[in-house]
């Protein structure tokens, strides 16, 4: 029996178009294929030593669009979100898969969009950030990311 994308750390199905997760394996790419999806965004710099090798060439060969947008972990940035919005803007209607290395980067990113483009309550962004953020108490203090999370959705 092969993959499955449930199996995938911190994965998400936020609706019936997108699911979040941290950094899948090959095999399990062949899952988010099998599962529908039609695009990949990436969030996480290649530079991390938990970032798949190859995958920039792995996600079209499995007939998904890719869209590559690292996001240094210590330094987010507004133009990493505004770049973000827009692919995501591009892909509606599309099945998407948004990952990072735990999906951390991905609901602090996908979260503030919801809350800005798609209409979501400040209860539902902050829902789906504590889903993943709660699990790691060592991140969920990082002020970096609370003040970077507060300036985006504004």
């Amino acid at each position: 029996m092969g993959a499955s994308i449930a199996d995938i750390k911190n994965f998400i199905q936020v609706d019936d178009y997108v699911g979040t997760a941290g950094q899948p394996t090959a095999e399990q790419f062949t899952a988010v294929r099998d599962a529908g999806y039609e695009a990949v965004v990436n969030l996480l710099p290649r530079e991390q030593d938990n970032a798949l090798k190859g995958e920039a060439a792995l996600i079209p060969d499995l007939g998904m669009a890719y869209h590559y947008i690292p996001v240094v972990w210590t330094a987010p940035q507004q133009e990493d979100f505004r770049a973000f919005c827009e692919v995501m803007g591009k892909l509606a209607g599309r099945k998407v898969f948004v990952h990072c290395a735990l999906n951390l980067r991905v609901t602090a990113f996908y979260s503030s969009y919801a809350l800005k483009h798609q209409g979501w309550s400040r209860s539902q962004a902050d829902a789906l950030m504590a889903r993943v953020w709660d699990a790691y108490p060592n991140y969920k203090a990082n002020d970096t990311w609370r003040d970077f999370v507060a300036l985006i959705s504004r």
